[in-house]
Formats: C-alpha cells, sequence, structure tokens
C-alpha cells in the first residue's frame, strides 16, 4: 500500500507548471502558502493557499493535463498522495468524501458563471424557444411520447413563456396520455425500452446509476440527432446535477429494459457508506466536467479570433487525449465552419481567420473535419499565438487572500485520507 508522502518546497519553487501532463500527484498544504497562476488574463477560482487546501486534484482525478501553475508563497510542506492512494482514501471517509463534493460543486458553479459571464451560453439563453423546437422534431420523427415528455417540461419550467400558448396546442394534439411513470422495485426504477428518462433543459436533482440495461445520451440539434454515448451497467450519468443548479445538457433515453438506481444529493452520504466505491467514480466524472469547464473559459481570455482558434483546436485534442508533444496525426470531426463558431470569431473576421488556417500545412480539412499532421506543431503555433497576445495583456493583481466568489478553503488535515487499518486491502 502506497504510503501519503511529504515534500517541503522552498519559497519560489515550483510545485508543477501548467499543461504538465504528468499529473498523477494529489497535494494537500499542510504548512505555509501556495499560490495558483493560471493563462494571464484568466481568473482563477482561488489564487493562494493556505493550510488545509488542497490543489492538483481535479487534474489528478481527471487524467489531464494541470489547469495552472502551483508555486510556493513562503517555504511550505506538502502532503502528497497518488491519483489511487488520494481516491483509496476518500471512499474510506464518507464525510470527508461529502465535503470534497461540495468544494467541486463551489468550483465549477464559479468557472460555469464565469463562461456565462463572458459569453458562452449566450446562444442557449432561449431555452424555452429550444425545448419548442425539440418537441417538433420529436413529433415529426414520430416519437409523440417523448415529444410529450418535452412539452411538458416546457410548460411546467415556462408556464406563462412566449411559447406558452403553441406548447398547450401542440400537447392538445398530441393524443394519448404520454410515457407511464418508470415502475420502483425497491430502491430501483425500472424503465422500459425507450422511454425517456429525462430530456434536454428539464431541472433535476438526481444522478443516476445503471444496475442493468442501457441508456442512450443524445443531444437534438435540428435537423438532426447526436449520439453522445452509450452507458451500461455500472456507469453513472445525470451526476451535475449534484453539483449544478444548471438544467440537463443531454437526453438520457432508455434500451431496453433498464434498472437505475437514483440517488439525490441528500441520500449521497449513506449511499457513500454503503457503496465507498461509488465516491471515486463520482469525483472523477465531476473532475471531467470541471477541467472540461475551465478549459473552455481560458479559450476565452484571447482577444485575437486566431489565438483563440488554434488554442480551440488545442484543446480539441486535449479532450480526446491526444499529448501535444505527440506527432502523428489526428482527426477531429470538426468542420471550418464549427471552429469558427466554437472559437466565437465575428463574421467580419471569419475570412481573415480562414485564410490563416487554409495556409496552415499543419491543418487539412475535409466535409466536416479537420486532420492535425502534428500536434506538436499546432502546440507550438497555439503557444506563439498565446505568447503575442500576453504581451497585451494586463499583469495580474498580486495575490491575495480573498478568493473568487465563495470559494472556502477545504480546510484538510492530511491525517483525514490515512485508510483505517480494516479498510486497508491486504497484499
Amino acid at each position: 500500500m502506497e504510503e501519503i508522502g511529504k515534500k517541503t518546497f522552498h519559497k519560489g519553487a515550483l510545485i508543477y507548471i501548467e499543461s504538465d501532463e504528468d499529473s498523477d500527484e494529489v497535494f494537500v498544504l499542510e504548512k505555509g502558502e501556495v499560490e495558483l497562476k493560471g493563462t494571464p488574463g484568466m481568473p482563477m477560482y482561488r489564487s493562494l493557499l493556505g493550510p488545509g487546501d488542497i490543489f492538483g486534484f481535479v487534474s489528478g482525478l481527471a487524467r489531464r493535463p494541470r489547469m495552472e501553475s502551483a508555486a510556493a508563497r513562503s517555504e511550505c510542506t506538502c502532503a502528497v498522495l497518488g491519483r489511487e492512494r488520494f481516491i483509496e482514501s476518500v471512499q474510506a471517509n464518507a464525510e470527508l468524501a461529502g465535503r470534497i463534493i461540495s468544494y467541486f460543486a463551489r468550483e465549477l458553479r464559479a468557472y460555469d458563471d464565469m463562461v456565462a459571464a463572458r459569453g458562452e451560453g449566450a446562444a442557449f439563453v432561449d431555452e424555452e424557444g429550444q425545448l419548442l423546437a425539440h418537441a417538433r422534431y420529436l413529433q415529426a420523427a414520430k416519437r409523440g411520447a417523448h415529444a410529450r415528455h418535452v412539452l411538458e417540461v416546457c410548460l411546467r419550467r415556462f408556464p406563462r413563456g412566449r411559447n406558452a400558448a403553441e406548447a398547450e396546442k401542440m400537447l392538445g394534439s398530441s393524443g394519448g396520455a404520454g410515457e407511464p411513470s418508470p415502475v420502483s422495485r425497491g430502491p430501483f426504477r425500472v424503465y422500459g425500452d425507450g422511454r425517456m428518462i429525462f430530456c434536454e433543459h428539464e431541472q433535476g436533482n438526481e444522478l443516476f446509476i445503471i444496475k442493468a440495461g442501457k441508456v442512450e445520451i443524445l443531444k437534438v440539434t435540428p435537423p438532426e440527432e447526436v449520439l453522445l454515448s452509450i452507458l451500461r451497467g455500472g456507469d453513472i450519468f445525470g451526476e451535475l446535477s449534484l453539483v449544478s443548479s444548471a438544467p440537463r445538457n443531454a437526453m438520457a433515453i432508455s434500451v431496453g429494459e433498464t434498472l437505475l438506481l437514483p440517488v439525490s444529493r441528500a441520500s449521497l452520504p449513506s449511499v457513500f457508506q454503503k457503496s465507498p466505491a461509488m465516491v471515486g467514480r463520482i469525483l472523477s466524472a465531476l473532475s471531467q466536467r470541471l477541467w472540461f469547464t475551465f478549459i473552455r473559459l481560458r479559450a476565452k481570455v484571447y482577444e485575437n479570433p486566431a489565438t483563440r482558434t488554434y488554442v480551440l483546436l488545442e484543446d480539441k485534442l486535449l479532450e480526446e487525449r491526444v499529448s501535444l508533444a505527440g506527432t502523428k496525426p489526428h482527426t477531429l470531426p470538426l468542420g471550418i465552419g464549427e471552429i469558427m463558431g466554437m472559437a466565437g470569431v465575428a463574421p467580419d473576421q471569419v475570412d481573415t481567420v480562414k485564410n490563416l488556417l487554409a495556409g496552415d500545412e499543419n491543418l487539412t480539412f475535409q466535409f466536416r473535419q479537420v486532420t492535425i499532421e502534428n500536434p506538436s506543431a499546432l502546440e507550438a503555433m497555439a503557444r506563439y499565438f498565446r505568447t503575442r497576445d500576453h504581451l497585451d495583456i494586463p499583469a495580474p493583481a498580486p495575490a491575495q487572500r480573498r478568493r473568487t466568489g465563495d470559494a472556502k478553503g477545504m480546510g484538510l488535515d492530511s491525517h483525514e485520507l490515512r485508510m483505517p487499518p480494516e479498510i486497508i486491502p491486504e497484499e
């Protein structure tokens, strides 16, 4: 069994650096202060850490490159755990697991708010209109029960919305009683084949664990529907509802008879006590969400549309776990128009950026896809643009004890991460 290590860092020493792909270690600060620094101009949820704070765990649990750099602001001592040791320790302490998940909640909400403040999500503000568009799509596809579910959600969320009359009319003309409620079987819910568990933009306060059967996660983008994933026994979905008040961001449909265990925020501590392994699965899923939200926000700090575009491509490679030090070609399912839209390139700048990309011999565009011939060359180009932009970004204010929003420290004692003897597995 791996023991908890200790490391001492002198003032000014780097503990780890941003984008480092060696991200296995998680740190608990026992003494001194640590400063977290990200991309210049990037707002940080935490900037100055004190004893009891934990850092490096999002990248560690997500198995992703470091989100920021960490440096010793004074001489400091850290408890250091490997990824698996950290998860095992947290699984052994249900109360600590709840605190760490709450910490995820505050950090994820803060970054979600920052993303929204910078304009991402502006195209998604009209949730009522999107629900209505989804219902029309489902009706046209002869999926009346699914359309009714979406219309009922629309009217429940927006009873006096500008589209309420049309939604009521569509609901009245759809006929039938809609889908029956799932059957309860002990703590489980049983969904028949092809049942809508929830739709996009529906409010939710539960996550689901698949006991048996399969679930399709889909995104409706009329006039088409995109299959995001097929989940099976043991998989978790809907977990974002535990850490965010945001509505569902995709649709979930059962495939065959499906047995689900719903878990509410209130019941989470008892679930952790009965099934400690659930802690690791939930933390890993949430850390992935937080990491993706962070890199989307990071890409938005740049004013130059060319920089945003190259950083977007770089981030897409990271999302697909392609090393930026690699030299093998990799194809992304993105057309040039989609890239322009995702990078937020203004209409009057599209031609300039398109010409730049077309002249890059490292990029090959085909219908709705782009092949990056050499990821390391793309990283070098993105670094060039980032460096150029950084020269125009004002220096950040000195680090202060105050954190963003309600960002509270963990108050963690490294002794809490020591496993009781009775649960330490035998060799």
